[in-house]
């Protein structure tokens, strides 16, 4: 593989950290790794890699590799001094915003449920030669899901701080009008997610019997409408029965 040409080579999208005692493997990731270019300034900067990457060979190198200045890692889970998991452990107790990515060679599907429960964002399992695209893809959907799910804790910690500020604003608005009653706390301003539920349990209830009509009501498809009632728990409205006729 050629050596990628960099108008900017000192520039990067992100520090990546490598964690493999498997050399070969390692190898092959990394001469691919070294010529995906970045994107995130590329209109700005032209042509710069986009990892600059470290590489630990045993989880307890990984570990103490795992600076400040990291914001990504890919993470074996069969390493010698401290293996995988607890690695990810680690991590992710000490990094929320660390993006992890798990890898191992011909892994049971309880190794990926185990990295996943253990912090990883992402599972990836190769085969016996080194696959580097499969490896850069998994790699890319595990620096998504880490930058969606931060994009989502802001939000509801946003969401919190929103709440307990209109509680108080309730309050004063209270004081302010007569008979007006205050909430007694902050959980009495409804959360979205529990609104948003019982407005469309609300809606499916008028709508019995009418999935369609539900759907062309608030204005999108009736497979979205599926999707949206099961995102919030809701039972789909029911096709009503004709009289006289029985279910099988």
């Amino acid at each position: 593989m050629a050596r990628a040409r960099w108008e900017r080579p000192e520039e990067h999208d992100h520090v990546l950290l490598l964690a493999d005692d498997d050399d070969l493997h390692l190898e092959a990731v990394k001469r691919h790794l070294d010529t995906v270019p970045g994107r995130q300034r590329a209109q700005i900067l032209g042509r710069y890699p986009r990892y600059r990457i470290l590489v630990a060979r045993n989880g307890e190198e990984a570990l103490r590799r795992a600076t400040a200045q990291v914001t990504a890692v890919a993470v074996d889970l069969v390493m010698p001094r401290r293996n995988g998991l607890e690695v990810i452990q680690e991590l992710r107790a000490r990094r929320p915003d660390l993006a992890i990515l798990a890898f191992t060679a011909g892994a049971p599907a309880s190794e990926a449920v185990a990295a996943v429960m253990a912090g990883a964002d992402f599972f990836h399992e190769y085969r016996d030669e080194p696959e580097p695209l499969a490896f850069e893809r998994a790699l890319e959907l595990a620096l998504d899901r880490r930058r969606l799910t931060r994009l989502i804790e802001k939000g509801e910690a946003e969401v919190d701080e929103a709440r307990a500020r209109l509680s108080q604003l309730s309050g004063d608005l209270a004081r302010a009008m007569p008979g007006f009653r205050p909430p007694q706390a902050r959980e009495d301003v409804l959360p979205f997610k529990e609104a948003a539920r019982r407005y469309l349990t609300a809606s499916a209830r008028l709508f019995e019997g009418d999935s369609q009509g539900l759907a062309r009501a608030l204005g999108i498809s009736y497979f979205a409408l599926r999707r949206l009632l099961a995102r919030y728990q809701v039972p789909l409205p029911s096709r009503s029965r004709k009289p006289g006729t029985s279910s099988r």
